[in-house]
């Protein structure tokens, strides 16, 4: 199954028209070059945006809507610091029948005041055939985390740093599964063990200094895999169900295995 995801979104991104745009990454007109590369009728689905190497502080953010690949020279290449405040660093929507693949991007703390939810927020479907990929990147104290909801796809070969204390990396949900609301359909429809129909976290590297971390939080029919990955000093993988979440229903599904965890004396758990 994990040869099988990855080979699809490879072959997908491999047989789309593709043109290549190259937008300017610095601090001050960065993120609105992309923005304006983006928004141009010439950019269509299948399409990359390239990000030069550097490291550049963006203070206003960026929105995705076209399935598009968003690519930067490599981690300790091109570092975007976030100093984005009270709004996503990337706010991305999924479109239909489509992948958007963020890759080869370091993303650290730029000065953000404030923990804010959704630095990079993603949102899809689970009926359209909507996928995701972020792959090769880095993501290192950022001062937030990841809004990723009813998203089908792949988060592969990344390395996460939580040493400030962030948690967690990733905050998953399934509100809108099967065009629904609140989790509602996820819990509606099997769950289907082994399937393609799960966000999949795999062969990744996370490394927190010390102390409990959560890898994960979700609710509202969330489903995801965790499997492949290296997880270093007190990680360990947490939902919510409906005791503190309020309408939205609980995690609906998670499949973990063959992971590394690697604790110390301050963690003893894998998982709550």
């Amino acid at each position: 199954m994990k040869k099988f995801i990855l080979i699809f979104l490879l072959a997908w991104t491999s047989v789309a028209r593709a043109t290549t745009f190259i937008s300017d990454g610095s601090s001050v007109s960065g993120p609105n070059s992309v923005q304006s590369l983006h928004d141009a009728p010439a950019c269509q689905d299948g399409d990359t945006i390239i990000i030069p190497a550097g490291s550049f502080n963006w203070t206003i953010g960026v929105t995705i809507t076209k399935g598009i690949t968003l690519q930067g020279a490599g981690v300790g290449m091109t570092i975007i610091k976030d100093a984005v405040q009270g709004s996503q660093l990337l706010k991305i929507t999924l479109t239909a029948g489509n992948l958007t693949r963020i890759t080869g991007i370091e993303f650290q703390d730029g000065g953000r005041t404030n923990f804010f939810y959704g630095i990079l927020a993603i949102n899809g479907s689970s009926t359209n055939g909507a996928q995701y990929r972020m792959d090769h990147c880095k993501i290192i104290n950022i001062n937030g985390i990841q809004e990723i909801d009813t998203v089908i796809g792949v988060i592969d070969h990344n390395t996460i740093v939580t040493d400030n204390g962030a948690s967690p990396p990733w905050h998953i949900h399934g509100t809108h599964w099967a065009d629904s609301d609140f989790g509602d359909g996820s819990w509606l429809e099997p769950v289907v063990y082994g399937s393609s129909k799960f966000l999949f976290i795999e062969d990744n590297t996370f490394s927190h200094a010390t102390g409990t971390q959560s890898v994960t939080d979700g609710d509202a029919g969330a489903r995801w895999v965790i499997r492949h990955n290296t997880l270093n000093g007190g990680y360990e993988v947490d939902n919510h169900g409906t005791e503190s979440t309020g309408r939205p229903r609980g995690c609906r599904a998670m499949e973990i295995y063959n992971n590394t965890f690697n604790g110390d004396s301050s963690n003893r758990f894998l998982g709550g």
